[in-house]
């Protein structure tokens, strides 16, 4: 099993938020998303190897997807599902450790589906994958 920790920015607006997808049937009620400062968040232990799509429903009546979702896919609605895959560690990742310059970025988006990897043996972080670096050494001039 991997815990996944679905997270919505504040920017989102909105009193209530839930995330819903193939892992509870698409169930608006299954997984209430909780409230904080830092917007809205849930922890969902979903079984390792597979992908699983899902959204957000925002006070019932808004969808947003997740903005830093491992991918997207069309769905017979029209729109685009956002993914999260939890079929290896991190998708993409490289087999080595990335280079100097790439390691003192940072992430600028603060949201995301987070994959922590649990096992019975030791309990690791997964790193998070982020698509935009924030500004750093080796970053262009703004």
């Amino acid at each position: 099993m991997v815990s996944v920790v679905f997270s919505l920015p504040p920017e989102v607006g909105g009193r209530q938020a839930a995330v819903i997808g193939e892992f509870n049937n698409w169930s608006h009620f299954e997984h209430p998303m909780i409230r904080g400062s830092k917007g809205f968040t849930v922890t969902i232990s979903l079984p390792a190897g597979a992908t699983y799509r899902f959204r957000y429903l925002i006070d019932g009546a808004r969808w947003e997807n997740d903005w830093d979702a491992d991918a997207y896919l069309p769905n017979v609605h029209g729109q685009d599902d956002s993914v999260v895959d939890l079929t290896s560690p991190v998708v993409g990742a490289p087999a080595a450790p990335p280079p100097p310059a790439t390691a003192t970025k940072t992430a600028a988006k603060t949201t995301g589906a987070t994959k922590k990897a649990q096992t019975s043996a030791k309990k690791a972080k997964t790193p998070v994958k982020k698509a935009t670096p924030a500004a750093g050494p080796d970053a262009p001039p703004s």
